[in-house]
């Protein structure tokens, strides 16, 4: 019995060594850290997100809150966490086509991309969604008369987000000349909803946001903003809008991300255990299962590949925006080239390469 009770010490001293150790490798010791993500729930940004948070919270061990914070195209959450302090305990998640608005139209000077880490883990199309019983509208021309006859209303979860720089890169290649007529929902689910009860015409929003709707046959997508069609089912196939000829065939580089973000300055050891985790995730069945189911594609950007692509996006949408009138501040006054003339050999000094 002596034996066995000094066996029995022993272990309990080795488990609390042992507890000891798993605490001292918490990455985030003092509490709970948060994503905070820029749209509402059941979004395009909020349905791309949670999945890789679910992912990299399995391998850490630890729990990343999620937590909901829509306004100015992810404007309010972007300075709500630049505010905050730079421990590493609070990141920011959203569209990457919405950093090109923010210094633009003076929602966030915060917004750039050189002040954020990035991990993209996917990229996915934009859509346009309609309900043809209720708005008449049934293909892509019918879409462009009635823009052009200013009898369709175009949803959007908000102004300045991706999916609005989107419609208006589509409305030029389409020569639509009318200026369009936005209603803004707060969210790509919210979005669709509306287009489903007939209250707007068209919807523009991330496919993975309406795909279940389009599976269930309350809404038909008219094309994708990708280079390949996708198959939804034996019967439905969605083209992409390539389809429509040479006039769109740039406008996929605009197929957004959506990127889980932490400060530039946040420590190095949390940034070093968080692309970990990030690289773990994309490299899981559920990961490309989830994206084949909602027409994504696993990227796994990171590091300088990610202030890359991001970078790309933040100037060619910038000038979307501002090319219809939607900022009246030009991109120029604050060094964004056009599309047509960024190279990233000359603006990768912006993020210290």
């Amino acid at each position: 019995m002596k034996k066995y009770g000094l066996f029995m010490v022993a272990a309990l001293v080795l488990l609390a060594l042992a507890g000891f150790a798993i605490a001292a490798e918490k990455i985030w010791d003092k509490g709970t850290p948060t994503v905070f993500v820029g749209f509402g729930a059941g979004g395009g940004t909020d349905t791309a997100v949670r999945p890789l948070i679910v992912l990299m919270q399995q391998h850490l061990g630890e729990t990343i809150n999620v937590v909901n914070m829509p306004g100015a195209a992810s404007a309010v959450a972007a300075e709500h966490v630049m505010g905050l302090d730079k421990d590493g305990y609070s990141m920011f998640a959203t569209g990457s086509g919405c950093f090109g608005g923010f210094l633009i139209t003076e929602t966030s000077t915060q917004g750039v991309p050189w002040n954020w880490y990035g991990f993209h883990h996917i990229q996915g199309p934009a859509a346009f969604v309609v309900n043809p019983e209720k708005s008449g509208i049934n293909t892509v021309e019918d879409a462009i008369k009635a823009l052009n006859e200013e009898k369709a209303s175009v949803g959007v979860s908000s102004l300045g987000a991706g999916i609005h720089g989107f419609v208006e890169a589509f409305a030029k290649a389409a020569g639509v000349e009318k200026k369009i007529n936005y209603v803004t929902s707060g969210g790509d689910g919210k979005t669709c909803v509306s287009v489903m009860a007939g209250e707007i015409e068209i919807g523009s929003i991330s496919f993975s946001a309406g795909v279940d709707y389009v599976r269930a046959g309350q809404l038909k997508v008219l094309f994708l903003n990708r280079r390949d069609p996708f198959v939804v089912s034996e019967a439905v196939t969605i083209p992409p809008i390539t389809d429509l000829g040479d006039a769109y065939k740039n406008i996929p580089d605009l197929a957004e991300t959506w990127p889980v973000m932490i400060p530039r300055d946040a420590p190095k050891p949390i940034v070093d255990k968080l692309q970990e985790a990030f690289i773990w995730a994309c490299e899981q069945p559920e990961m490309k299962e989830f994206a084949e189911k909602m027409g994504y594609q696993v990227i796994t950007r990171y590091g300088e590949e990610a202030d890359r692509v991001l970078d790309y996006q933040y100037a060619a949408y910038a000038w979307v925006l501002f090319d219809a009138g939607m900022a009246d501040i030009s991109p120029e006054k604050f060094g964004i080239p056009r599309p047509e003339n960024w190279d990233w050999s000359k603006e990768k000094a912006k993020y210290g390469y």
